[in-house]
């Protein structure tokens, strides 16, 4: 067992947690909310290995959600945090490109996998599910420039 690794994991998950709840906006129509999450969920992709960073992201912003009282998105939450991850880490590590635009496709996810959940599952109407796709984008994007900005200066530090 890596202590350095599962440290550096939970922090990443602490950073995650609170980045959420630091900044958030609620959204009346879905009873959700955006809040600022995005760019520790990129960092952790980038910084942490496939599965640690996965989990950081999504049990970070799932925790989050139950602390702040939106429980009923924490299942969704835990699963499209963590893909959203997983996407910003795959292309990040195969294609070599800079961090904005793995940063920027990934950030994509987050909103479409929300309108599914809001739509698909907990039956929201296609309009009060859609109210919230432009706002959750938005959140992808401020997330995206703002860890494409960090990332280079975190990955020099090699931490």
């Amino acid at each position: 067992m890596n202590i350095k690794l599962l440290t550096r994991t939970a922090l990443f998950m602490a950073i995650v947690t609170v980045t959420t709840m630091v900044i958030n906006i609620p959204i009346p129509a879905t009873k959700g909310y955006v809040n600022a999450s995005e760019i520790a969920v990129f960092l952790a992709a980038a910084l942490l290995p496939f599965a640690y960073n996965t989990f950081a992201a999504g049990a970070g912003c799932a925790l989050a959600d139950i602390l702040l009282g939106y429980s009923l998105y924490a299942p969704a939450t835990l699963v499209i945090k963590a893909i959203e991850a997983f996407i910003a880490f795959k292309l990040l590590k195969k294609f070599k490109l800079n961090s904005f635009l793995p940063f920027g496709i990934a950030c994509i996810f987050m909103p479409a996998g929300y309108f599914l959940y809001e739509f698909g599952i907990l039956r929201y109407t296609y309009e009060t599910a859609l109210a919230a796709l432009i706002p959750n984008l938005l959140q992808g994007l401020f997330g995206a420039i703002g860890a494409g900005i960090v990332y280079p200066f975190l990955k020099k530090l090699s931490i």
